[in-house]
């Protein structure tokens, strides 16, 4: 409680003000009334009126210098509109990296790319990206708080056309209004733009950002997501309102079988739905959904888990993506794919059960901003599942409240409900406030604190957390501490661990030497401890020291680490079938080593090794992936996934192959194909899927599932198959 008040009182000192004497560059937007064809042509005659923005700063491979390829661009909007024009300057236009014709892919990270960042709300917290390669392809995401969340799965309605030049490329940017939540009464929207010249690795910047200013530790987000930092986009006014709606209904027909059941025979089925998104204001929309399919989303990777935690799996279904930040509470996202320790609310535990689908009657969400607060507001419904080749699952609905008030520049204070109802029986429920406080560009400290209630549990039943980063050119440091008692359930929500109290210090030192091929050295440490909160005992304790990391100059990066683990085992652990780890306390070492080259290239890789001892024997764990860019129209990639482990208690392995083809035939033409085989699982599948966007925010999937029961590769047998054609339209009356 004390620290509570500290907070609050920090955030009515002056510090709290949080203002920045830096100039922001400022560019003002063009009023248009004539047509604009969208064709990466600076053809219409606003383009050679609009203001023109310049000066790009250069962030890498040295920041706080002109960029040695300048870049520059202009805004104009119509009624409906907004459009950029960018202008990519280069020297050697021969050189331009393009290999991409895919949408969402890692433009920024493997091509020549442009990116467009609005803070349309000016409220130097949140904002939407807009990226584009010298091909045309698109790539997007919504980012919440400068980076607590990035949702790179989401898909705005939107149109992009480039072309390479005598002098290097050039890309026209149509985002429809109807795409954008904004203020009708803010004059002023934040923007900065990124510009990325894959062969040498510089990365620039409209409004500069130094280095300074960290890269985020819990996801890869640009530095341009740091909006506090952003320029200015004026002008922009009398634009269509912003209340409409969109109606996307969908018709989905389907055959499947069984084989290995002849009494299930052929299922075929003709099914449909409607999503309806209404703008009940220009910042607050209603999404409405009935009789919801996500058949066309592609199906998650095989893991290996060597743990007795749960494996932890994103959300690709579109309609719980747009604004999902908003329900981000508590600590933030753990670094690299780490699964996060707790979320109180997991869209994912929504419609599956068992890991198969739950279909989903009707849903309701109602996102955006009011002033300086944000609110989320979610419910649905879930039908029952009767008792067939698997458990019965009862009907159950979802809900969940969120609300946040901005407080000072950057910070901001909430709370939480969530309540799951299985319409039969007792039900689940949450309360949770959090404090987010960030000083300075520097600092941020963060306090939450949560209680469940179900019936038939005693009241040990809270969670508290709180955590301090700090960031400077060279230093990154953060400490976490995580508290959730043995009654804890956030039954909407996810929860990695349970009883346990954490402490999690890490620090990382990265300066820059620019020395041969080297850029910058890396060292690291870190503990994460983790004890049973109901004993005070240990139960978990790992030591991480990192002396030896790199960053060369082509962008290649290895990491070599020496780990300590400590494991409590409370209680006997089935580590695979027929091999139990008895109840004890081990101690083991091993060697972390993880590199990936620049992901830009042709041939590309990414990999790591952890070889070591393990509960009392030894492991050697190997994960290689390589990609093979064969063409802009074809990307493949293959994945080694091995464990070979050793135990006084049995010897085994646990190998997944998986292989990616990815065909793009234009930015809204691709064929996707993702083959599994896992040899611990003795399950194989393949999933092939076929998108046409054919209009913006209209779709034909054609999806094809087959998976088998294979005890090995070449002794497989048909579980299952399936052919789904999915189509759905976008109206907007």
């Amino acid at each position: 409680m004390a620290g509570l008040l500290l907070a609050f009182g920090l955030l009515h000192s002056p510090a709290a003000a949080q203002t920045s004497t830096s100039p922001r560059p400022t560019v003002e937007a063009l009023r248009t009334d004539a047509p604009i064809r969208v064709d990466g042509v600076f053809d219409e005659a606003v383009w050679h009126q609009a203001p023109v923005a310049t000066g790009f700063t250069a962030r890498e491979p040295e920041d706080n210098r002109p960029a040695a390829q300048q870049t520059e661009f202009s805004v104009v909007y119509t009624e409906t509109t907004l459009y950029f024009g960018i202008r990519a300057y280069d020297a050697e236009p021969e050189a331009i990296v393009a290999r991409e014709l895919q949408r969402d892919s890692d433009h920024g990270g493997n091509d020549d790319s442009l990116a467009i960042v609005l803070d349309t709300f000016h409220d130097q917290r949140n904002s939407v990206t807009f990226e584009v390669n010298p091909l045309g392809a698109r790539t997007d995401s919504l980012v919440t708080d400068e980076g607590k969340d990035q949702n790179i799965e989401w898909n705005g309605v939107w149109t992009a056309s480039a072309r390479t030049t005598a002098e290097g490329w050039q890309a026209e940017v149509a985002i429809p209004f109807s795409t954008l939540r904004f203020d009708p009464a803010q004059s002023v929207w934040g923007l900065n733009v990124r510009r990325v010249v894959r062969r040498t690795n510089e990365e620039s910047y409209w409004a500069p950002i130094g280095r300074e200013i960290g890269m985020s530790a819990v996801t890869r987000m640009y530095a341009a997501h740091r909006v506090s930092l952003a320029g200015d986009l004026t002008g922009i006014s009398g634009v269509k309102a912003g209340r409409r709606v969109d109606v996307k209904p969908f018709v989905l027909g389907s055959a499947a079988e069984e084989p290995r059941d002849p009494s299930s025979g052929t299922i075929d089925d003709i099914d449909g739905g409607v999503d309806l998104k209404w703008g009940l204001t220009r910042s607050l929309t209603l999404d409405l959904t009935y009789n919801t399919d996500f058949a066309q989303v592609e199906v998650d990777q095989q893991q290996v888990n060597l743990t007795r935690f749960s494996l932890f799996f994103p959300e690709k279904r579109e309609f719980f993506l747009e604004n999902a930040g908003i329900f981000e509470f508590g600590s933030p996202a753990p670094p690299g794919m780490q699964p996060p320790l707790m979320k109180a609310f997991f869209s994912r535990r929504i419609g599956l059960a068992g890991g198969e689908a739950v279909p989903i009657d009707v849903g309701a969400r109602l996102t955006g901003r009011a002033g300086a607060w944000n609110l989320g507001l979610l419910t649905v419904g879930t039908e029952a599942v009767p008792a067939g080749n698997r458990s019965a699952t009862a009907a159950t609905q979802h809900s969940v409240f969120r609300l946040k008030r901005d407080l000072g520049e950057r910070s901001s204070v909430g709370m939480v409900y969530t309540e799951l109802d299985p319409r039969s029986g007792d039900g689940n429920r949450l309360y949770g406030v959090d404090l987010d406080y960030k000083p300075n560009r520097q600092s941020q400290f963060y306090l939450f604190g949560a209680a469940s209630e179900d019936a038939g549990r005693s009241g040990d039943n809270g969670a508290l957390g709180t955590g301090w980063a700090y960031t400077t050119r060279t230093v990154r440091a953060n400490v976490d501490l995580t508290e959730a008692q043995g009654d804890f359930n956030p039954g909407s929500g996810f929860l990695l661990r349970r009883d346990f109290r954490r402490y999690n210090p890490r620090v990382r030192w990265e300066p820059r030497v620019n020395r041969g091929v080297v850029r910058s050295v890396t060292l690291e440490a870190e503990l994460d401890y983790f004890e049973r909160e109901s004993l005070g005992r240990v139960e978990s304790r790992k030591l991480l020291l990192a002396p030896v990391g790199m960053r060369t100059t082509g962008d290649d990066r290895f990491r070599l680490a020496f780990v300590n683990d400590v494991e409590q085992l409370f209680e006997p652990f089935e580590i695979s079938p027929g091999i139990v780890i008895p109840a004890g306390l081990y101690e083991f070492d091993s060697i972390f080593l993880r590199g990936f080259s620049n992901q830009g290239r042709r041939l590309a890789w990414r990999g790591n090794i952890n070889v070591g001892e393990f509960f009392g024997g030894d492991r050697r764990s190997y994960v290689l992936s390589s990609y093979v860019r064969l063409s802009r129209h074809l990307l493949t990639e293959f994945q080694w996934n091995y464990n070979d482990v050793t135990l006084p208690q049995g010897d085994f392995t646990a190998t997944i192959y998986t292989v990616r083809l990815d065909a793009a035939f234009s930015p809204d033409l691709r064929l996707n194909t993702l083959a599994q085989y896992n040899e611990a699982a003795q399950l194989a599948g393949v999933n092939v899927r076929f998108n046409w966007i054919y209009k913006p925010g209209a779709n034909l999937f054609v999806v094809y599932n087959h998976n088998w029961a294979a005890s090995t590769f070449s002794a497989r047998e048909t579980a299952r198959r399936e052919l789904i054609v999915k189509f759905n339209y976008l109206w907007q009356p």
